[in-house]
């Protein structure tokens, strides 16, 4: 695993610096913390962690275009997204940085900037040495923020208990390094 990382831009600097204090105060000095760029608004913050050396504002353009890449492509096939979007007047891709936190699918601990670590990291990245990824962040009160609950085919892919108790958010996710990787991302596209 290396380190714990986040996704922001200066919209929410208040809340990345609450998130940064809290791994500073329960895992210690020394864990690196990358932020992914939401978008190029991020003067702030590019300030703020100058006093920070274990913090950088992640800059790997490859990593950065892979992810970006990958999720235009999964849009690209989704047959009424493009037009839904233009309904709520969204040009383009609909919130399109947010997905950049697939970067932490490269091996990285991921914690959206609105969190706080409460507790050492360490029992997440054990979990790692038996698991391919751990997950904690569901969304038991609004399935809507994840699925199209409407759709039949979402109920013919999960009964509703499953809908009710298993719903995971991105919130927290860790992941070994190169869970995703390129066949495994076309095969995904594919279906």
């Amino acid at each position: 695993m290396d380190g714990i990382c986040t996704l922001a831009n200066d919209r929410v600097y208040d809340q990345l610096i609450a998130l940064l204090n809290s791994i500073e105060a329960n895992a210690g000095k020394q864990i690196p913390v990358c932020i992914y760029p939401y978008d190029d608004n991020t003067e702030k913050i590019a300030a703020a962690i100058k006093q920070r050396p274990q913090v950088q504002l992640y800059n790997n353009s490859e990593s950065i275009h892979k992810w970006d890449e990958f999720v235009r492509r999964v849009w690209d096939t989704h047959p009424t997204a493009k037009q839904r979007w233009q309904q709520i007047g969204s040009n383009g891709y609909h919130r399109f940085g947010t997905h950049r936190r697939n970067g932490a699918f490269d091996g990285f601990l991921y914690m959206d900037a609105d969190t706080l670590l409460i507790s050492p990291p360490n029992t997440i990245f054990a979990q790692l040495d038996s698991s391919d990824w751990v997950v904690y962040d569901f969304q038991y009160k609004d399935p809507t923020h994840v699925y199209e609950v409407s759709s039949p085919k979402l109920r013919e892919i999960f009964p509703p208990p499953r809908i009710e108790t298993e719903i995971f958010c991105s919130g927290l996710y860790a992941s070994k390094r190169d869970i995703f990787v390129e066949a495994q991302r076309e095969w995904l596209i594919a279906r």
